[in-house]
């Protein structure tokens, strides 16, 4: 607009002063010297000149802004033109990912990657297509391209790098990349979550259970699955001082469990199974013994029945409560006939084996009421009925006639007899 202003304004000069020259006939003369070259004109000519620059200069300067400008139009068109057709292979790339075409997934993501506005999600999905052809080289160089296509979403890179890692059971490189997250960005719900996988993968125990705060405190899984990995750290940090066979250790890390972690019947049960593993009978007998006097449980008191313990008489007590509310569980008298064999009460350990054959036939208690017959009552002959009632309990062989159905010449009312 300026340069036009300008153009009128001396354009209207030269004119006015041409004109006025004209008028009074004298134009006037302009002589120029350089060297041996001279130059003479009129001012009039001299002032057309000038203004013929000037209107080529305006001429060229606009011929080259509509050049500029139809350059620059067709260039955005071009790119839109791309865009969109990188936007398409992504869509394209995405569905045929979902379908399960990894290979032609991959090929069609690629396409134009580097006029799409969303490269770091087609590099991201690249290196998921590339992971599942097993082609680990070329997803984490996706992963290093979407890096570079944006340097600042180093968490969500991150974390399809994890994933991926866990997927190809990757679990210590998942777990470093895992921690360098979880420092660029504590306390991310999600990040824990898959650090907690890992180390659970690893049966990395301890890790877990430093862990267990920030998964409370975050939120990270629900209620449900945080208990199921609580219950999986205790057991495996039991599991772990078993395997080194320390006693010590496993009481000391007992007394540590969570109040509602010990109050779960797996949990006292896993303890227990764990004690007996290491001759520790007695510790486990008393375990399960508290929890039965608070909590009965039909899993507990079936565990109770297989050990194999030389009670005292006021555990054999504590023992015998239960059967005022528990009368015809054949799994607690079970534990009560083995409990008063081993301390010598023949006659009363008889009545509960039988007592509990009455109200539920197992093989071991066959086997426990035959050798007590055998080897301490001196009635060898119902001793190998029994033996082979067992035999053909455990071969899936027990008719419906069998001494057992005798039981009523030893129990004869729902009110348990002992002797």
């Amino acid at each position: 607009m300026m340069k036009r202003l300008v153009f009128i304004l001396l354009s209207a000069a030269i004119i006015a002063g041409g004109a006025a020259m004209y008028m009074k006939q004298d134009v006037g003369n302009m002589q120029v010297s350089f060297a041996e070259y001279q130059y003479q004109a009129t001012l009039l000519e001299v002032g057309i000149g000038l203004l013929g620059i000037l209107f080529a200069y305006l001429l060229l300067s606009y011929t080259f802004n509509l050049l500029k400008k139809v350059t620059s139009l067709f260039g955005e068109k071009r790119h839109q033109r791309l865009a969109e057709r990188a936007r398409h292979s992504l869509e394209q790339g995405l569905i045929e990912l979902s379908e399960g075409r990894f290979a032609k997934a991959e090929k069609i993501l690629l396409q134009k990657v580097e006029h799409n506005e969303n490269a770091l999600l087609t590099y991201l999905a690249a290196a998921r297509a590339a992971q599942y052809q097993g082609a680990h080289d070329r997803r984490d160089d996706y992963l290093r391209q979407a890096h570079k296509s944006n340097p600042e979403a180093d968490i969500a890179i991150g974390l399809t790098q994890a994933e991926l890692q866990l997927e190809h059971q990757q679990f210590e490189q998942a777990l470093a990349t895992l921690n360098r997250l979880n420092e660029l960005s504590p306390l991310h719900s999600y990040v824990l979550k898959l650090l907690a996988k890992a180390h659970h993968k690893l049966s990395d125990w301890d890790s877990l259970r430093e862990l267990m705060p920030e998964l409370h405190k975050t939120n990270a899984m629900s209620d449900e699955k945080l208990l199921s990995l609580e219950i999986d750290t205790w057991c495996g940090l039991i599991s772990d001082r078993s395997r080194i066979n320390d006693i010590s250790a496993m009481t000391q890390l007992w007394d540590e469990v969570p109040r509602n972690i010990r109050e779960l019947p797996e949990v006292v049960e896993y303890y227990a199974s764990e004690l007996v593993s290491v001759q520790a009978s007695g510790e486990a007998e008393q375990v399960l013994r508290d929890y039965l006097n608070n909590n009965w449980q039909e899993s507990t008191i079936v565990l109770y029945s297989e050990l194999d313990i030389l009670a005292t008489e006021s555990q054999l007590l504590n023992v015998e409560a239960w059967l005022e509310d528990h009368q015809h569980n054949a799994y607690l008298l079970l534990a009560l006939g083995k409990m008063c064999a081993r301390m010598s009460l023949w006659g009363k350990a008889r009545s509960y084996l039988e007592a509990s054959l009455s109200v539920q036939p197992m093989p071991v208690t066959f086997l426990k009421l035959a050798e007590l017959l055998e080897d301490h009552m001196n009635e060898k002959i119902l001793a190998q009925d029994y033996y082979r009632q067992g035999l053909h309990m455990l071969s899936g062989d027990y008719g419906e006639h069998t001494l057992a159905n005798d039981f009523e010449r030893v129990v004869q009312t729902p009110e348990l007899k002992i002797i």
